[in-house]
């Protein structure tokens, strides 16, 4: 299907900039997401000390409700400018986030193109934790986290960066090989990442996409309640993974 002018924009911009900002995505569902977050790290017994940054594994997959955010159509209109209609679902993950970051990139993918979706709960500025991303570094082919005063002479602060005002329900997408930090936050800043991966193509994609998955990919809860459309988005991981469920 031809891609409306919008998704069209949106795919542009992400190819030149490497993240698309999305406020109030989620906005209307924002309270309850809230919740199921809190929930879900109360019955895994997870404690946050403030001290460090604690993490949770298969969040989205632990909630029949948080479950229904990955097929949204609103979601799947974003990732399929940016990605194609045939993209892949690869997992999630909670995160309690303390104090500053480094500036990095999630990886160096360029055989197939990977995104990851953060959603941060709380509401926050750049002077209190929220998401800094530099425009166009997926280009640039860094890698791991960068010294900034041994590089460029500045602080992790003075860095050349978009930045935003965040509410509950904003949501990033970029690309896993940009830049990107959050600095002068708290101790317990909650945020939601799901990731996302083009379809591989190639015997070399295919390869490199297997390599990249996780043994076990999806709860039986996630599975159970997923629908026709997002099981195109969870076929070819599973059958990589030889994890395809019984019709």
């Amino acid at each position: 299907m031809p891609l409306s002018p919008q998704q069209q924009h949106w795919q542009r911009f992400y190819q030149d900039f490497g993240f698309i900002r999305l406020p109030g995505l989620f906005a209307a569902e924002s309270d309850w997401i809230s919740q199921e977050f809190e929930r879900i790290y109360l019955e895994k017994g997870i404690t946050h000390d403030g001290t460090k940054r604690t993490g949770c594994g298969y969040l989205v997959e632990s909630s029949a409700r948080l479950c229904s955010l990955v097929a949204n159509p609103r979601l799947d209109a974003v990732l399929t400018a940016i990605l194609g209609e045939d993209y892949n679902y690869l997992g999630s993950a909670g995160e309690l986030y303390v104090g500053d970051g480094m500036w990095h990139p999630d990886g160096v993918y360029r055989e197939l193109p990977f995104a990851k979706l953060g959603m941060y709960l709380d509401p926050l500025t750049p002077a209190t934790g929220s998401l800094r991303v530099i425009p166009g570094s997926h280009l640039q082919g860094w890698e791991g986290n960068l010294d900034t005063r041994a590089l460029w002479g500045i602080a992790e602060d003075e860095v050349p960066c978009a930045s935003f005002d965040n509410r509950p329900g904003d949501v990033t997408i970029f690309n896993l090989n940009t830049l990107h930090n959050s600095l002068k936050g708290g101790y317990r800043r909650r945020v939601i990442f799901m990731g996302f991966a083009a379809h591989a193509r190639t015997p070399a994609q295919v390869e490199f996409l297997k390599a990249r998955l996780p043994e076990k990919l999806y709860s039986e809860l996630f599975l159970a309640n997923a629908s026709p459309e997002l099981m195109t988005h969870l076929r070819q991981p599973l059958e990589l993974r030889g994890q395809m469920p019984a019709n």
